[in-house]
C-alpha cells in the first residue's frame, strides 16, 4: 500500500457553504437502495501480482424523518504470493432529517489497514449535516461533527483523543449515463490528522450494471518512522446498483 497501483475489471470549507439554500428535487424513494462494486486485476511473468478491491454502499429509508447508510470496502494485493496490502473500511450512519436539508447524524466508523503506519482506528461521532445543492444535475452535502479517536499504529502505539471532523459528498449528473462524484473527508486529532479524497467517475453499461473509474487518496500526518504518509489508489471495475 505503499505505492499507487491500478487495478482492472470489476467531506472542507463548510463555513460559507452552510449559507447556501439547496433547491428543490424529487423525494428519494423510500426503502432499500445503494451500489456494489468489484474489480480484480492478475498478472503472471517475472512477477505474479493479484489485487482486488471491493466496495458497497446502502441506504435504507423507512418513510419518516430516518435515513439509515453503511459503508463497507476492502482492498487485497499480491505478490509472488505475499500479501503486500491489506485494508478493510466499515462505516454505520444514522441521519435524522428534522428539515428536508437540515439533519442531524451519529456515525460509527472502523478502519484498518495492516501495511499502514496507522494500523486500526475506531471512531464513533455525532454532527451536523446539511444539504446544500439538490438539483437533477448537481447534489452536494456538507456535515461537520465531533468525536472520539482510538487508534493503534504500526509500531503498536495506541493513541486516542477527541476529534472534530468535516466532510463534502458532490455527485455531477453529467449526462443520462454518466455521473461524477467528489467525496472529501478530514478528521483532525491532537495525535494525528487524516485526510482522504475520492474523485470518481460511473457511465452505464446496460441497465442497472456500470463501468465505475475511482481515484483515492489518504494521507495521515504523523506516522511512525518507516511508513509513508500518504497512499494512492486507483480503480477501474464493475459496479451494480439497485
Amino acid at each position: 500500500m505503499k505505492s499507487a497501483w491500478t487495478v482492472w475489471g470489476a467531506t472542507g470549507a463548510m463555513a460559507g457553504l452552510m449559507a447556501l439554500a439547496p433547491a428543490g428535487a424529487e423525494e428519494p424513494p423510500q426503502g432499500l437502495s445503494g451500489a456494489v462494486a468489484f474489480s480484480f486485476a492478475q498478472a503472471r511473468g517475472n512477477t505474479d501480482t493479484q489485487a482486488v478491491t471491493g466496495d458497497a454502499a446502502l441506504e435504507y429509508r423507512p418513510g419518516n424523518n430516518w435515513v439509515y447508510d453503511a459503508q463497507l470496502g476492502f482492498v487485497t494485493r499480491e505478490e509472488n504470493d505475499n500479501r503486500t496490502e491489506e485494508r478493510y473500511d466499515v462505516r454505520a450512519t444514522a441521519n435524522y432529517f428534522w428539515r428536508p436539508e437540515d439533519y442531524f447524524f451519529g456515525r460509527l466508523e472502523w478502519r484498518q489497514d495492516k501495511f499502514g503506519g496507522v494500523e486500526e482506528v475506531f471512531i464513533p461521532s455525532v454532527g451536523y449535516g446539511r444539504v446544500l445543492i439538490d438539483t437533477e444535475k448537481h447534489k452536494l452535502n456538507g456535515e461537520v461533527g465531533v468525536g472520539y479517536r482510538f487508534a493503534t499504529l504500526s509500531d503498536g502505539t495506541d493513541e486516542e483523543g477527541a476529534l472534530v471532523s468535516t466532510g463534502l459528498r458532490y455527485v455531477w449528473n453529467v449526462s443520462e449515463n454518466a455521473d461524477f462524484f467528489q467525496n472529501v473527508q478530514v478528521q483532525w486529532a491532537s495525535d494525528n490528522t487524516f485526510v482522504e479524497s475520492e474523485t470518481g467517475l460511473t457511465t452505464t453499461i446496460v441497465g442497472n450494471l456500470n463501468a465505475r473509474f475511482s481515484y483515492r487518496v489518504r494521507h495521515n500526518t504523523d506516522v511512525p518512522a518507516g511508513t509513508r504518509n500518504s497512499d494512492f489508489l486507483t480503480t477501474i471495475g464493475l459496479e451494480y446498483q439497485f
